[in-house]
């Protein structure tokens, strides 16, 4: 997991210049955006900078495209090996009237082969089933598709820059901070608006990497049934943005009360954590991802777990993994 923080950039470079070749004549108006885990939440933090036009779009969890909603359009469809069953599913039963697009880091997959137009975006394996390097692959793949729908104009280069200084800038902090925390037993992450997928993926990890209770959750709805769970074996982890600094503030002073730990990116709390400011607020999410990704690891190294085989070596667990995922299934 180590290894493929540090190797991000290279993977995001080499992502930028595949899609930067694409001709992306095959968009059609209605933009829909599919995958699972990690993949969902990539390809929906890159699509989200679409708020700043006025083009149709959605990003649909892709067990839920497939048994309930109805894509129209183009459906881009994103999974990291190219086999995940139900984004494959999802754009098999897909009407032909939709233009689909499978975006993996590996060619010859079911995905692709349900596609009409196939796009490869892997330099190099991610070692580590906690996927960090393929997260932000997607996210920047994700990204340049919407970019391009949009006409937005955004400088993915520049921006893939300002990733690799945060992969530099934050480790320290974020190793003097979990060293300095408690061991918690429940972790809620919370974010709003755009940092709020962002908050699922943050949870998603420390539960693969920790293997401790960790849920992501929009910043008020925790206020609404998660305080009563919240004590000094808890810590809340907030995704802070100029339009909830001061609820963020609100939050972090209760959490006092009750003796329940708190770290922030960019604010205030027992724990704080910056990246730098950006002015699309859309691309800030996927900055957050870098400490919160750094937090995950270093809270399994503290725990001394391996971050890198969802507790696999562990043959319920992985006996548990082979029944819902049938080998060649994800």
């Amino acid at each position: 997991m180590y290894e493929m923080l540090k190797d991000t950039p290279a993977g995001i470079r080499s992502t930028l210049e595949i899609m930067k070749k694409e001709d992306y004549s095959f968009l059609k108006d209605n933009l829909y955006f599919t995958g699972n885990g990690t993949a969902y939440h990539s390809s929906t933090l890159g699509a989200q900078v679409l708020w700043n036009s006025s083009k149709p779009w959605k990003s649909l969890q892709s067990y839920e495209l497939e048994h309930y909603y109805k894509a129209s359009g183009t459906l881009v469809g994103f999974s990291h090996t190219g086999k995940t069953k139900s984004t494959v599913d999802a754009m098999k039963i897909t009407g032909k009237d939709v233009m689909k697009v499978g975006v993996s880091h590996y060619a010859e997959t079911p995905l692709l082969e349900s596609s009409d137009h196939e796009i490869v975006i892997g330099n190099s394996p991610d070692k580590s089933l906690c996927n960090t390097k393929a997260f932000f692959d997607n996210a920047f793949a994700s990204l340049e598709i919407s970019n391009a729908y949009g006409n937005l104009g955004i400088d993915s280069s520049d921006f893939m820059n300002t990733i690799e200084k945060a992969i530099h800038a934050v480790e320290k902090p974020v190793s003097e901070a979990v060293e300095s925390l408690r061991k918690p037993m429940d972790i809620f992450v919370l974010g709003a608006g755009p940092s709020l997928i962002a908050a699922r993926e943050a949870a998603q990890k420390i539960k693969e990497s920790t293997h401790l209770h960790a849920e992501g959750i929009e910043l008020e709805e925790f206020n609404h049934g998660c305080t009563s769970v919240i004590d000094e074996r808890s810590l809340v982890i907030i995704i802070n943005s100029r339009e909830v600094d001061q609820r963020t503030r609100d939050i972090v002073r209760a959490c006092r009360t009750v003796d329940t730990q708190t770290l922030v990116i960019n604010g205030e709390g027992d724990y704080n954590l910056e990246v730098e400011e950006q002015s699309n607020r859309y691309l800030y999410p996927i900055l957050a991802m870098v400490p919160l990704y750094y937090t995950a690891y270093y809270m399994a190294i503290k725990m001394g777990i391996n971050p890198d085989y969802l507790r696999f070596e562990d043959k319920r667990y992985l006996d548990y993994d082979n029944i819902v995922f049938p080998p060649g299934a994800h």
